[in-house]
């Protein structure tokens, strides 16, 4: 894909999905920002991508804070001119029976899933809106269709994004602007391993990879899906066709 004289956002660019996603876009041409609280592993990354010949930077910034958000992504504009993509993966998938569930935990992992997503495409949509050109991108999860037992709270912050990202794509499509969502079943990140036929997927791999997720991605920021908005795209190995069957 090729994303040259492009500035991607992309948030928690520290660890697992969110790397793999910066590391992908970075390959593809785009200069990179990540979002971060982990500012140190972000820093890293950012490092990874430069060292390969690529441009990055990672800044500090909480996606609950609207202001740091703001700050962050007009110093973006700043340094870089514009910003083109907007991938919002910060996230947590905390795992609790609802009956233990604090009412303090609830509101905070919708504060992260949710509104972290909204303050993060609140702060540069007027941007992209003047430019007539955006793609936005908003990490959910094959939760928002079928639940995960567990996670109640995830799950429906998940389902929250996906209704969000086809409402704004309606806005926004006037002004040259996409709005996708892509969905990931069980992401396998640090190398771990595990048995595929336990995560009830249909492919016969371990599980998937941010790097599966970040192709997903890739495809959706890229000329190549200019007619693709309102779209959620399941990366999850056939996880939520049902059980597996002997």
């Amino acid at each position: 894909m090729d994303l040259e004289n492009k500035t991607a956002i992309v948030t928690g660019m520290a660890t697992g999905i969110g790397k793999g996603i910066a590391l992908r876009l970075a390959a593809d041409g785009a200069a990179v920002a990540g979002l971060d609280i982990q500012i140190e592993k972000a820093q890293q990354t950012a490092s990874e991508i430069v060292t390969a010949g690529g441009q990055a930077v990672a800044l500090k910034a909480d996606v609950t804070d609207y202001a740091a958000v703001k700050a962050a992504t007009d110093a973006v504009v700043k340094q870089f001119g514009h910003v083109d993509i907007l991938v919002n993966n910060a996230g947590a998938y905390p795992q609790t029976e609802f009956k233990d569930l604090e009412p303090e935990a609830w509101k905070w992992i919708l504060d992260l899933n949710i509104n972290g997503t909204f303050n993060c495409t609140h702060a540069v949509i007027n941007h992209m809106v003047e430019r007539t050109y955006g793609r936005i991108i908003n990490i959910a999860s094959i939760a928002a269709e079928v639940g995960i037992r567990r996670m109640a709270t995830y799950s429906a912050s998940k389902g929250a994004i996906v209704s969000f990202t086809k409402a704004l794509a309606m806005e926004v499509g006037p002004h040259n602007i996409t709005v996708n969502s892509v969905s990931p079943g069980a992401i396998l990140v640090n190398n771990a391993q595990s048995n595929y036929e336990n995560k009830g997927i249909y492919l016969p791999r371990p599980g998937g990879y941010p790097a599966d997720v970040a192709a997903a991605v890739s495809y959706l920021v890229s000329e190549d899906a200019a007619y693709v908005t309102g779209a959620d795209l399941l990366v999850d190995g056939g996880r939520i066709l049902g059980p597996r069957g002997s």
